[in-house]
């Protein structure tokens, strides 16, 4: 079973997304924790493709979306914290933060390879379960891929964005903070693609 962590905003309560990231230096609050788990119907093993091998991964790029690996101590525990409430310890997972909160362009995402077989049907129970008080509508995931994106929600003034997206190898998560729901849609498959990789090339 892919255990699917919870991840919510700092400070949410009740669902409501917490002041995003601050540039203050005195702050460095985290933009997201590892709350309440919960187990998804997906086995996290290898299912051989028709060349016996699965060729996709998933991996922490240099750079996601042109924006460098976070350097800010909380941002960067926040990606530690995303990659422990995603999957299981057993799966390849990746996870980390990008962007700085200085120049609004903050990206924290988790990912885990599994065997997922309806890739849409677990995109929906992970919404409409695990984050229930958000409104998630369909999104192009890119690639052979389900996905569902948060309507945004504004903390603090800031418009942050949820992104939850699977295929038949990998499932993963993006918060994209300091953008709007329809940026968001856009960016979705872009960031998917960086993350998850054809292990053969």
């Amino acid at each position: 079973m892919l255990a699917v962590g919870m991840i919510a905003l700092s400070g949410c309560g009740g669902g409501e997304p917490a002041a995003a990231p601050s540039a203050s230096a005195t702050t460095g609050a985290a933009a997201t924790a590892a709350s309440a788990s919960a187990a998804m119907p997906v086995t996290p093993v290898a299912t051989p493709t028709a060349a016996g091998v699965i060729a996709y991964t998933v991996v922490q790029p240099k750079t996601l979306l042109g924006r460098a690996p976070a350097t800010e101590t909380a941002l960067k525990e926040d990606g530690v914290k995303a990659g422990n409430a995603w999957g299981s310890a057993s799966q390849t997972k990746a996870s980390g933060a990008y962007g700085t909160a200085a120049k609004k362009n903050v990206i924290v995402f988790a990912a885990a390879v599994a065997d997922v077989p309806d890739p849409a049907a677990m995109v929906e129970q992970v919404a409409t379960q695990s984050f229930a008080k958000y409104t998630f509508h369909p999104v192009d995931a890119g690639r052979a891929g389900a996905g569902r994106c948060s309507d945004s929600a504004t903390g603090g003034g800031t418009p942050t964005t949820l992104c939850l997206w699977a295929d038949n190898y990998a499932a993963g998560i993006f918060y994209f903070f300091f953008v709007s729901g329809a940026a968001a849609d856009t960016l979705l498959p872009q960031a998917r693609a960086e993350v998850e990789v054809d292990k053969n090339k």
